[in-house]
């Protein structure tokens, strides 16, 4: 009974802390294209594409009502905390908010707090609807980040 509780924790434990996925989309129409992507626990993904030569991320599968939103960002590396607001624009569908930073500028400090942390908390924070909290396990993100950026 007891090994069945701690093979139970196990897969939950696996289940609520969600790795890199990596795909080349082929859909016969366009080029193929690189994604990568992990997902939160309730389903939203944090998405990262190459656009242009520039690695860019965003948020899918939400509900986002102004135009313009502000997040706020925490960076966990290990015991240390880093703190970036800004802001980000919505899909016309609503359900994608778009966050411009190019990740492959190594000279952005910002940068390589996404790359190293082990954790990215974001904030979005809407005046006509709720705030919504999302926090992302970002295991490996270093080596998503390598996957998109090469042809």
């Amino acid at each position: 009974m007891k090994t069945l509780i701690l093979l139970s924790s196990l897969f939950l434990s696996l289940n609520f802390s969600a790795q890199w996925v990596y795909k080349t989309i082929t859909d016969g129409f366009d080029d193929p294209y690189k994604i990568a992507y992990t997902d939160h626990v309730y389903g939203e993904f944090l998405k990262l594409e190459n656009v242009d030569g520039k690695v860019v991320f965003y948020i899918d599968n939400g509900y986002f009502c102004d135009d313009e939103l502000t997040y706020d960002f925490v960076f966990q590396l290990g015991t240390e905390v880093y703190k970036v607001s800004g802001k980000g624009t919505k899909s016309s569908s609503s359900d994608v908010v778009f966050f411009t930073w190019d990740l492959l500028n190594e000279e952005s400090e910002t940068v390589n707090w996404f790359k190293k942390c082990s954790k990215l908390k974001i904030r979005i924070n809407e005046s006509y609807c709720t705030t919504n909290y999302y926090e992302f396990d970002m295991s490996k993100s270093s080596s998503a980040l390598d996957f998109m950026s090469k042809p």
